[in-house]
């Protein structure tokens, strides 16, 4: 059922192991729509950090890539587009450190016809480098 997946309006969604384990037992024909559902509303996801870039999309100057680990626990592939404009936040940034953040969810983009891969573009609103 598709309403188990989606927030009640106003609320954010965090993409962790328990999303990606009701998304994953999902039909493959669902999940595009799941993901439809979620754009223009908030999330909040983690994973490492795999590159940092320049970028001008969304009206921002910079690209964070994100592979989400949680996902995997599923068999999916997660990569975050985190746009953001703030070139502070980026120069406290460093590759494979864990990263958790929220945003605006812009769009996705499937990676094949398994749909079990996507890229998810967002826009930051709020995020942390996690210390373990």
């Amino acid at each position: 059922m598709l309403c188990t997946i989606l927030p009640a309006e106003g609320q954010e969604v965090v993409l962790d192991a328990s999303f990606f384990k009701t998304f994953n037992s999902r039909q493959i024909i669902l999940r595009d729509d799941i993901l439809s559902g979620l754009t223009n509303k908030v999330i909040i996801g983690r994973g490492k950090i795999t590159s940092i870039s320049a970028s001008e999309r969304y009206k921002k100057r910079y690209r964070i890539v994100i592979e989400s680990s949680d996902s995997l626990l599923y068999n999916q592939k997660m990569v975050f587009f985190v746009f953001l404009e703030n070139k502070d936040t980026v120069d406290l940034l460093s590759l494979e450190s864990k990263f958790e953040f929220k945003g605006q969810l812009m769009g996705f983009t499937p990676l094949g016809t398994k749909r079990n891969e996507y890229i998810l573009d967002v826009i930051l609103m709020d995020g942390s480098t996690l210390i373990e």
